[in-house]
């Protein structure tokens, strides 16, 4: 697994959640990578890096997982060294954010050249707010205690049911209408 991590705050947001999908795994190779510019010094990076990528262990890294991790610290385009780095090691996966040093067209550029799955993470632009609900469905929903949905007016015959319930006392334990 390639995880691309850039020197921003949002860092730190890239590396839970590839920890998060590394956790999945008891055996595992993790690349943790940074790209700098020609005149960026190296040895900063390699301690920003370090330091990162061992904060996050801590909080993921429980038990007895056979992870072997490789630090990497290279110089270039951020586009063309992620990618290089997935197609070197054959990654299974590769972990890049959408934002901080890794957005827009850069991004595209990654997937683009990356030979392997991917994983981006972003970050909303605004706020998920959800649709206004009908009031009516919502009483009914409460009343019928999930069994019907909608209310009388949303409700027309024919219209697709959402969900199907089982009786309560059925458990796929019990080899009820599952089995």
């Amino acid at each position: 697994m390639v995880i691309a991590l850039d020197a921003t705050e949002y860092a730190e947001i890239v590396l839970e959640h590839a920890l998060d999908q590394a956790a999945r795994h008891d055996t595992l190779d993790l690349h943790f990578l940074t790209v700098i510019d020609r005149n960026d010094p190296v040895e900063p990076a390699k301690t920003t890096l370090a330091r990162l990528v061992l904060e996050g262990f801590e909080t993921f890294r429980h038990g007895t997982r056979d992870w072997r991790t490789r630090l990497h610290v290279r110089v270039g385009k951020p586009e063309e060294e992620i990618a290089n780095l997935a197609a070197e090691i054959q990654a299974d996966l590769l972990v890049v954010g959408r934002f901080g040093q890794h957005r827009g067209r850069i991004v595209e550029d990654i997937l683009a050249a990356a030979g392997c799955p991917a994983l981006v993470v972003g970050l909303t632009e605004h706020p998920v707010e959800s649709p206004k609900q009908c009031p009516a469905c919502v009483a009914e929903r409460e009343a019928s205690a999930g069994e019907r949905w909608f209310c009388a007016e949303h409700s027309a015959s024919g219209d697709v049911q959402l969900t199907t319930f089982l009786p309560s006392s059925t458990t796929a334990a019990s080899g009820g209408p599952l089995w």
